[in-house]
């Protein structure tokens, strides 16, 4: 099965009438501190250290990061016992931010290595599970320096 954890920018999307990328949960991270509205911090994205250092400072950065991870990797062992459930079968998790730099990003990345982290502790769902991570709209900003 394939668990798949995605970030991207609600401003490329919804803002636009535009679909977003298909998921079956969406955490909406917009009430959130954002790293935008600080000049110094404004070039990094979700991945980089100074944004990482930054959410690592914020305690309800924190908070909603281990709720979300701890509800994620609860639904993912549900999700992977179900016996009718196969291998084709996959699970999206979304995670939605003013622009996908910042804040999606980092969530996304950090609760799939959380529960990277986790299933490495558990043999059954190593052998059931594969995860991957994507940050849909990460390359806009990459790509425009």
């Amino acid at each position: 099965m394939k668990i798949r954890f995605i970030s991207y920018g609600h401003k490329f999307y919804e803002a636009e009438g535009k679909a977003p990328p298909y998921h079956d949960f969406l955490f909406n991270l917009r009430d959130l501190s954002n790293p935008f509205w600080v000049p110094e911090l404004k070039p990094f994205n979700g991945l980089q250290e100074p944004i990482r250092a930054f959410f690592a400072k914020d305690e309800t950065i924190q908070n909603r990061l281990t709720e979300i991870t701890e509800l994620a990797f609860n639904f993912i062992k549900d999700f992977s016992k179900n016996e009718s459930r196969t291998d084709e079968d996959s699970l999206t998790f979304a995670f939605k931010c003013t622009g996908g730099k910042h804040r999606s990003t980092y969530f996304a990345q950090s609760s799939f290595e959380a529960i990277k982290a986790l299933i490495a502790n558990d043999s059954t769902l190593q052998e059931k599970l594969e995860l991957e991570v994507e940050h849909v709209d990460l390359e806009r900003y990459l790509t425009n320096r």
